[in-house]
Formats: structure tokens, sequence, C-alpha cells
């Protein structure tokens, strides 16, 4: 197993970051958008450089990059009052340990926070993943619910 690094996310990650987090979307989460074009554009349309800057920028945000075998493979990110907001793997990544890793650090960001909880919302092709760390379905009324995802709590 290669070695993982994770940082901070800065302002020269983002066009690298923004390919990583479409690329995860388009050729992992098809269970999610069945290739349907105008799910995807809708899913795509903030997974930009120009938007990863504002997340970076955004005090509320705290977002990271994951790398193995000195290429970024991984992006995740933690929102205060909401959990985290963030966790995609390079497609040529998966399997590495690079999600799990990336849960460990955010779900500690969030300790260390005094978050009891952490909150997310998962796709269906993450579910299982979210499950085998303890993570299980919120119960909300449904107008609470999100429009797409799946929205699950864990202890920390």
């Amino acid at each position: 197993m290669s070695t993982i690094t994770i940082r901070p996310a800065l302002a020269g990650d983002a066009e690298e970051a923004a390919a990583l987090l479409r690329r995860s979307i388009v050729e992992l989460c098809v269970p999610d958008h069945g290739n349907d074009a105008e799910r995807l554009e809708h899913w795509l349309s903030n997974k930009t450089p120009e938007h990863f800057l504002k997340w970076i920028d955004d005090p509320l945000n705290t977002i990271f990059v994951a790398f193995a075998n000195g290429h970024m493979a991984s992006a995740g990110g933690v929102r205060e009052r909401e959990g985290i907001v963030l966790n995609y793997v390079h497609p040529e990544s998966r399997f590495m340990g690079l999600s799990g890793a990336m849960m460990v650090h955010l779900e500690q960001i969030l300790s260390a926070r005094g978050e009891s909880v952490a909150y997310l919302v998962s796709t269906i092709t993450a579910r299982r993943f979210y499950e085998a760390r303890g993570y299980r379905e919120r119960d909300l009324l449904p107008e609470q619910r999100p429009a797409y995802g799946i929205a699950m709590e864990k202890r920390l």
C-alpha cells in the first residue's frame, strides 16, 4: 500500500481537484446518475475550479486533498453545522484506502470541533462504504430529506 498524505487544499489544487471530482462522479457514480445527461449536468455544475476555490475560501468549509504515489487521489471536506460535505476518490485510486483515510481525517476534524455526530449525504454508490464505517440512515421527515442521496449520521 502506498503512503497517503492528506493536507488542506490550496488554491493551486483547484484545477486538479475539480477534474478529480468530475471523473469520480462520471465514472464511479453511474448507479446514481444513470448516465442521464440532465442529472449529470446538475451534479457537475459546481464541480469546477472556480467553485472549488469558493469552497476553499468559504470560512465555514475546511477542504482537504489526499495524495498517493505522488498524485492527487482524493478530496474531502467538512462544513460547520453540516458535517461531511465532500468525499471523492479518483477512479484510478479506488480500493487503496484513500476514502477510508479521508473519512478518519474528516471525523477527527469534527471531533476536534466538539461535534458528537457526523452527518453526510451518501450516494447510492457509496452507501455500503459508509454503512461499513458505522453510518446509518437518518430518520428525517419527507420535506427534510435531500433531493438526491441518502442522509446519514454516525456517533463520533
